[in-house]
């Protein structure tokens, strides 16, 4: 399974956090590390599998230097992959992959949904603002966010 580490991890969490008491400070915080922790697996897991994504598309030219430094050029691009990162990847291969993959995604739920993973991981990696993200709306918005990296699969035609 593509994302297992992560669903894994969901699900060990979910059983921890189901036994913690809403109402104790120190569980509330422990539900809140337990967040960031999670937050940082599918940030790291996202980042990446959008590479691999771009890197098989690259091969399809069936240049080996060219992929290469395709590849070398893209193991630099996404570290916090927000989506004009993506746009800006997807619209140098081609400027229709970018409109493709736009009107799929722009103003969705699963453009919320990424853009609140992004927010939480700069609040837990650079301290930018503070983690505002509770455990269930981390669940919940989970599988809107492998939407949108099923859009750039399905924008780029590479199946997962």
């Amino acid at each position: 399974m593509l994302y297992q580490r992560i669903e894994n991890a969901i699900a060990i969490c979910d059983g921890h956090i189901k036994s913690l008491d809403p109402t104790n400070m120190q569980d509330k915080e422990l539900e809140t590390f337990l967040v960031a922790g999670l937050i940082l697996l599918i940030v790291s897991e996202y980042e990446e599998y959008l590479e691999s994504i771009f890197v098989k598309r690259a091969e399809l030219c069936g240049d080996l230097y060219a992929t290469n430094y395709i590849k070398k050029t893209l193991s630099q691009k996404f570290r916090s992959p927000d989506l004009s990162k993506i746009n800006e990847t997807l619209k140098r291969f081609d400027t229709t992959y970018k409109e493709s993959f736009l009107s799929e995604v722009e103003n969705s739920p699963n453009h919320a949904a990424w853009d609140s993973l992004l927010k939480a991981r700069h609040a837990v990696v650079h301290k930018k603002g503070s983690l505002n993200l509770t455990f269930l709306e981390l669940k919940s918005n989970y599988p809107l966010t492998k939407k949108v990296i099923e859009n750039v699969e399905l924008t780029l035609g590479i199946a997962s």
